[in-house]
């Protein structure tokens, strides 16, 4: 992971922790979907897009398999002045 994409999967975690109140640790290469059921996988969509302000299509949302994917993603289509 690049530095930019290391932010945002730091980001990321925050909100599962923060504001999704989940309660759940996951690696950078661990699949999601193994450890947040479907309402929290799409809650945490919708607050990534809320927080660096981009609109993830359901192609991104199907290659986000891992943490480090879903950084990946963001960090390619979030605007740089939007801090991680």
């Amino acid at each position: 992971m690049s530095g930019r994409e290391a932010e945002v999967a730091a980001e990321i975690r925050r909100i599962v922790r923060e504001d999704l109140h989940a309660r759940t640790e996951f690696g950078d290469s661990e699949e999601l979907a193994s450890r947040l059921d479907s309402l929290a996988l799409l809650s945490l969509v919708v607050a990534v897009e809320d927080r660096f302000r981009i609109v993830l299509t359901e192609e991104d949302a199907a290659a986000a398999r891992s943490l480090a994917d879903l950084a990946r993603i963001v960090a390619a289509r979030a605007p740089a002045e939007v801090p991680p």
